[in-house]
């Protein structure tokens, strides 16, 4: 009998969420240029906790914004509505997975600070490669934001043996995704990937998940997959402490390929070592 493919048992054994309405009403607003930053941010105020995890994150030092905003409103015009909509998918999907914080080996907030700061790489190696990838910054924003939320998805519906795998991993220091693919047959890149098609983002952003891992001729032969590749070892390497480390990983084969300012690293490599964590 032939192997179940990753799609099928994920299907089977998982459940997939849907995208927060309230992102799929502010991306269709989005696009109707008759929409105004007033008219977006009013369907986030509808929402009143949602609301203000959007404006705690909003608020924070990670935006560095000159004025308080008090109202979605407000920072729907201060942001801008597409930095907007990256703020309201990140405060939905915390919303939406906040129980598993009885999960105590489950460094939720860990995970969220790793993924923002990840986001926040993306997004500034794009403006310095936008010739060479076919998606915006802000986009490549969100490839960061969402690369890890195969590990929410397979805890939700998995529960304790998810939790042994993701214990396993740190107890044997493992890769995480190569166990779980092991045990399950699956990972998250595969099930966050799965997550991004079913919301129907761009498939690049789509083929970023999936491969921000490897195999290598994905990374090595699609700019955006290596950006956000790239992004993500950056970043596991400055919460190290390790700049040199980091900054190695941007050796001349990606510099030439993502056409990087190669005199810019160091400033770069700051930029993203000194971003300031968003508020939960």
């Amino acid at each position: 009998m032939p192997a179940q493919r990753p799609k099928d048992l994920i299907r089977k054994n998982l459940s997939i969420p849907t995208l927060p309405a309230v992102v799929q009403r502010i991306s269709a607003m989005i696009e109707d240029p008759t929409n105004g930053t007033a008219e977006i941010g009013a369907v986030v105020a509808l929402d009143a906790p949602l609301a203000a995890k959007v404006l705690r994150i909003a608020n924070s030092a990670y935006y560095g914004l000159n004025q308080r905003c008090l109202s979605a409103e407000q920072a729907s015009a201060v942001l801008g509505v597409r930095v907007l909509k990256n703020v309201v998918t990140q405060a939905a999907v915390i919303q939406n997975y906040s129980h598993l914080e009885k999960y105590s080996d489950f460094d939720a907030d860990g995970m969220w600070r790793h993924s923002t700061m990840v986001a926040h790489a993306c997004h500034l190696l794009a403006q310095q490669c936008s010739s060479r990838i076919s998606i915006t910054p802000s986009e490549c924003h969100m490839c960061g934001l969402l690369h890890d939320i195969g590990k929410f998805v397979m805890l939700d519906s998995l529960g304790s043996a998810y939790m042994d795998c993701y214990r396993s991993s740190k107890e044997l220091d493992l890769a995480l995704n190569v166990l779980e693919t092991a045990e399950f047959g699956f990972n998250h890149t595969d099930v966050g990937a799965l997550v991004a098609n079913h919301w129907n983002l761009p498939l690049e952003v789509v083929n970023a998940i999936q491969y921000h891992h490897g195999p290598r001729e994905h990374v090595a032969y699609d700019p955006i997959v290596t950006l956000v590749s790239q992004a993500n070892l950056i970043c596991h390497r400055l919460a190290n402490g390790e700049f040199d480390e980091a900054r190695a990983v941007l050796d001349e084969e990606t510099i030439r390929f993502l056409g990087i300012d190669e005199g810019g690293i160091p400033e770069l490599l700051a930029s993203i070592t000194d971003s300031p964590e968003p508020a939960e």
